[in-house]
């Protein structure tokens, strides 16, 4: 994109983004208020952020938050990147085994970030915000990757080049499947989440004590990062398809404004006059004795080639859909290893459906639905 180095940069001094090429005036302010702030006065700065962020992405669709809402939290963010950068939290070269539990948690930033700026209102300003935006998921991606905590699937379709782009199909499969593993970490988010708030009064609160430990708190976290980076790769994907259409809003003259109309051409139409009536009458003639269909532009032979090479690629693509689908149903039941694991989950889930079908009859007796009662 044309333009977008100037405006971004990418950097391994904090978690993959160089937030420095982000801050503003007003953000510069609220970094040098957490310029003195440890570790644990960053861990209540971030509670403060996180707990915005998830009101705001629970907040309704008829009720957006106002776009100065938007702008403090976006510099409250990038004020504790900066921080984090500067306390040297994260290093390029660790792992995952080594970062710590209670920092592991400050890598959600340029993720949270990101959403922040995707979600501008101000559409003067939101192509600049949408392409930071598109830096600090990439980054968080990168970040995710590097430590082994992002699924393939979604890092494949965070690095898939726009020549590369799937079919309809294909494009249907991954979404389905994503959103498969998103309920799932879903699911057991709000599991963590609610024991925690049992145990500790507070969901939000990131520490971990006697009913909660430290293996809880780390797994909890490592599913908020994987299920920010699937959620990564669908703003990534909405994101380069609305660039577009903002920047020809742009060439426009910004929001409202209509098209530019070409002026009106002040050439006069090219005509040809025939004074000769013979060659009026070849002209006609020509006209006549012409083919009354399109030609060909192959031979069926080559176009039989074209079909078969997209067959082919059709192929190609469901065997691999299927081989990764079968590495998947591998990795989850540990290529077998776990005895009786898999038998035992089909059993459960005859059981269950047995258990909803037999309660629908209940509720529903034979004959029940007939309103002409002729049953005997």
């Amino acid at each position: 994109m044309e333009g977008f180095e100037s405006d971004v940069r990418i950097g391994p001094t904090s978690m993959g983004v160089d937030i420095v090429a982000f801050v503003g005036e007003e953000e510069a302010e609220e970094a040098g208020r957490m310029q003195g702030t440890n570790e644990f006065q960053l861990a209540h700065e971030f509670y403060d952020a996180y707990k915005a962020c998830r009101k705001l992405h629970s907040a309704e669709e008829g009720n957006p938050p106002s776009q100065s809402d938007l702008d403090a939290l976006s510099g409250k963010l990038k004020a504790i990147a900066l921080r984090v950068g500067q306390l040297r939290l994260f290093s390029p070269n660790e792992e995952l085994d080594d970062v710590g539990t209670a920092d592991l948690k400050f890598l959600l930033v340029p993720s949270l970030l990101g959403g922040v700026l995707g979600a501008t209102c101000d559409l003067a300003e939101r192509p600049r915000t949408l392409r930071q935006a598109l830096v600090c998921w990439r980054g968080f991606a990168a970040d995710c990757q590097r430590l082994g905590v992002a699924h393939r699937d979604d890092i494949r379709s965070i690095d898939r080049n726009p020549e590369d782009a799937l079919d309809a199909a294909s494009k249907r499969d991954e979404k389905i499947a994503r959103y498969k593993r998103s309920k799932e970490v879903d699911e057991k988010v709000a599991h963590l989440f609610a024991k925690k708030r049992a145990v500790l009064g507070d969901e939000f609160h990131w520490g971990h004590g006697s009913g909660f430990d430290e293996d809880m708190e780390r797994e909890l976290i490592l599913a908020l990062l994987g299920r920010a980076v699937a959620q990564a790769a669908e703003d990534i994907g909405s994101a380069e398809q609305e660039l577009p259409l903002l920047d020809l809003m742009v060439a426009r003259g910004g929001p409202g404004k209509a098209p530019k109309r070409p002026p009106p051409s002040t050439e006069k139409p090219f005509i040809v006059k025939i004074q000769d009536k013979a060659e009026c009458t070849r002209l006609y003639k020509e006209m006549v004795f012409q083919c009354p269909y399109q030609l060909p532009t192959m031979s069926l032979a080559e176009a039989a080639d074209i079909e078969m090479a997209e067959m082919h690629e059709r192929e190609q693509a469901k065997a691999t859909r299927q081989r990764d689908q079968m590495y998947e149903e591998s990795d989850r039941w540990l290529s077998g290893d776990r005895q009786g694991a898999k038998e035992a989950d089909d059993e459960e889930k005859k059981t269950y459906k047995d258990r909803d079908w037999d309660d629908w009859k209940d509720e529903h007796p034979w004959g029940s639905g007939n309103k002409m009662a002729n049953v005997s």
